[in-house]
């Protein structure tokens, strides 16, 4: 199963901190790629691929060595660009880290390895890793985690339907009436500071008053479905907005306030949720007056535990489908030369 980018990346970054550096000072180092005017050198490649040329090197028939080697750099050679494209991006939006941002997040890795300051040091002159290259990879992880959050993170929303049906599939869960304080929603998302659908970039500004048109839109009786198909920024727009059956607890405070006042068919005002304005429209609520898909829904949700585990499960998948769509993207209008 393809791994996401930021999982493989800390697998890598942490593969090559533990890994040893020597042997790597004889090499003539030279750029392998071009990412946009920055440069991919052949000594980041090796460095980075050197637990997989080990693995390769102890495991792989000996005719098979060097062509397992030659995929193991191109595969982190691969990550390289991607990791490039993503800082690019940060730093596109003026994303930055600050110190104490750094700190925190260095801290919080020592911490994870049961280690003290002192001891991580001495494994970072053992491996032969200079503490500026170091903080240097984990400043640019903390960047990376930024843009992605606001690109891809808080797009995604997995719903108790969702849930109801991976549990349904596994369980073979009987379908019935879902639970009664839930909502069938639709929604309308107007993004600013980052490209819409079209690739443009909207102001704040200009992104309310897009969604304050959509919405006068809706109330006079144009379809919902239409309008969040044709100009919603959020994933949602390809299912015409659909969102399932949501309860009020599941939804961030400002939604649960303008949704908990929506009558069958009514349509809310905007909500702000950076970097989107929002627009949702309530099809029907749970107790079945005019939810005509409440039959098709699913109940039998399963244990709290066991609901937080397919909901992770649940969101790793759609994160990994939307980095990939949002890669391609970045790759396509990108300028990336492999020597």
């Amino acid at each position: 199963m393809q791994k996401s980018f930021l999982s493989l990346f800390c697998l890598l970054l942490f593969a090559a901190l533990l890994a040893p550096q020597s042997g790597f000072g004889k090499l003539v180092d030279r750029n392998v790629a071009i990412v946009n005017g920055d440069t991919i050198t052949l000594q980041e490649v090796n460095e980075l691929a050197k637990p997989y040329f080990d693995q390769i090197r102890a495991n792989a028939p000996p005719d098979k060595v060097a062509e397992d080697m030659a995929k193991a750099r191109r595969l982190v050679l691969e990550r390289l660009i991607e990791k490039r494209l993503v800082t690019q991006e940060a730093l596109k939006h003026n994303f930055k880290v600050s110190d104490e941002e750094l700190e925190r997040a260095l801290q919080q890795l020592v911490s994870d390895r049961n280690l003290n300051h002192e001891e991580f040091q001495k494994e970072l002159a053992a491996m032969g890793m200079s503490e500026k290259r170091y903080r240097g990879e984990v400043r640019d992880q903390i960047l990376s985690s930024k843009v992605i959050n606001a690109e891809l993170r808080s797009r995604i929303l997995i719903t108790d339907e969702q849930i109801r049906a991976r549990h349904h599939s596994r369980a073979g869960a009987a379908a019935t009436a879902p639970a009664a304080n839930s909502y069938q929603l639709q929604q309308i998302g107007v993004t600013w500071g980052l490209p819409g659908r079209n690739g443009t970039v909207l102001t704040r500004e200009q992104a309310r008053e897009k969604a304050e048109e959509l919405r006068e839109e809706a109330l006079s009786g144009t379809s919902f479905t239409d309008l969040a198909r044709k100009h919603s920024d959020l994933p949602s727009a390809e299912d015409g907005g659909t969102l399932g059956s949501l309860s009020l607890e599941e939804m961030a405070g400002p939604i649960r306030e303008a949704v908990a006042k929506l009558e069958p068919g009514g349509i809310s005002g905007l909500v702000e949720q950076e970097p989107s304005f929002l627009i949702f429209k309530r099809l029907g609520s749970a107790e079945g007056q005019n939810d005509v898909q409440a039959e098709e829904r699913l109940s039998g949700m399963p244990g709290p535990e066991e609901k937080e585990r397919i909901r992770q499960e649940l969101y790793k998948e759609e994160l990994d489908r939307q980095y990939d769509q949002w890669m391609k993207t970045l790759r396509s209008k990108a300028y990336i030369k492999i020597f």
